[in-house]
């Protein structure tokens, strides 16, 4: 009874800072395994400031490595702010849905379930953020982790730049183990 008053409380209180209505979508190219390989990226986030519903988040994250299978993936996300720029923090954390297609490897292809948490913090006075996510789980057939590291730039009202580093280990108990690494840079807009 406790854990639920306290997860109301503060589910409002995020929703008390949220925006009315918030869109943000990003698109890049992410270099996997030290440029070996280049591979687009993009997403859209959808908030809102009614309770208890929560948030939507939908990426596509193209994994193609030469001699290697074809991780592609769509992240289908659900998630609540926490903190939205109270003291300079953003703090959100969720679900996230793994969609993998490989056509080359029916063993890999699936959903799988994972924890997702991003923090951020602004400096005032400046356009700069600097923060990360983290995605890890997957279920009994895998164990996935996905951890990004990102600096954002932000000198237009609506725009700006992100770069960062990104690791993940997929590890497929039917499949073996894949670990895509690298530096991604692209772009965002945040209505």
């Amino acid at each position: 009874m406790k854990s639920a008053l306290l997860l109301s409380t503060a589910l409002l209180a995020s929703a008390a800072h949220a925006d009315v209505l918030g869109l943000t979508a990003e698109a890049g190219t992410f270099a996997v395994n030290d440029g070996d390989d280049f591979n687009s990226y993009y997403g859209i986030a959808v908030e809102h400031p009614i309770p208890l519903i929560p948030n939507v988040r939908l990426q596509h994250q193209a994994l193609e490595q030469k001699d290697k299978a074809d991780l592609s993936f769509n992240d289908y996300t659900l998630y609540y702010e926490f903190l939205d720029g109270l003291l300079w923090l953003d703090l959100d954390a969720g679900v996230t849905f793994r969609k993998i297609s490989d056509a080359g490897n029916s063993d890999i292809d699936g959903t799988y379930p994972l924890v997702y948490v991003s923090a951020y913090v602004s400096f005032p006075g400046t356009a700069l953020s600097i923060g990360g996510e983290v995605k890890n789980g997957g279920g009994s057939d895998a164990d996935i982790s996905d951890t990004t590291f990102k600096i954002k730039y932000q000198p237009l009202i609506f725009a700006g730049i992100e770069a960062g580093y990104r690791t993940m280990t997929e590890d497929f108990s039917s499949a073996g183990k894949y670990e895509p690494k690298g530096a991604f840079i692209g772009v965002f807009v945040d209505f």
